[in-house]
């Protein structure tokens, strides 16, 4: 297994970064916030949409990362997956932002196919 040293950085500042400003301000909140904030995240709307979508970026970096090229073509497939998903669940509301959105999701699986 080789880890390229960039790569590590990368990784390191794309995902923890985020997910260390998520926890800190998780934990300032309040036990009502927190609550709902919970329920918002274990909803199958937040699941089957952001959920995979994060899912699969973080594998599809984590297989890049690793030189893994299984896991990075199953994260993928979550990606794209969950990009099918936000695509109908935004249909409903505004076709404009379902293209967009099914643009920007074609636009990454291309570029981690390539």
């Amino acid at each position: 297994m080789n880890i390229d040293t960039d790569s590590l950085a990368i990784f390191i500042i794309m995902w923890g970064i985020p997910t260390f400003m998520v926890v800190r301000g998780y934990l300032k909140m309040n036990a009502d916030d927190r609550k709902s904030a919970f329920n918002d995240f274990k909803s199958r709307r937040f699941i089957f949409t952001i959920g995979l979508m994060v899912m699969g970026a973080f594998f599809a970096h984590l297989g890049t990362l690793f030189a893994i090229r299984v896991m990075e073509v199953i994260g993928l497939a979550f990606f794209a997956l969950g990009g099918v998903f936000s695509i109908f669940d935004m249909w409903k509301k505004n076709k404009i932002k379902s293209v967009f959105i099914l643009v920007l999701v074609a636009s990454v699986i291309l570029v981690g196919i390539i």
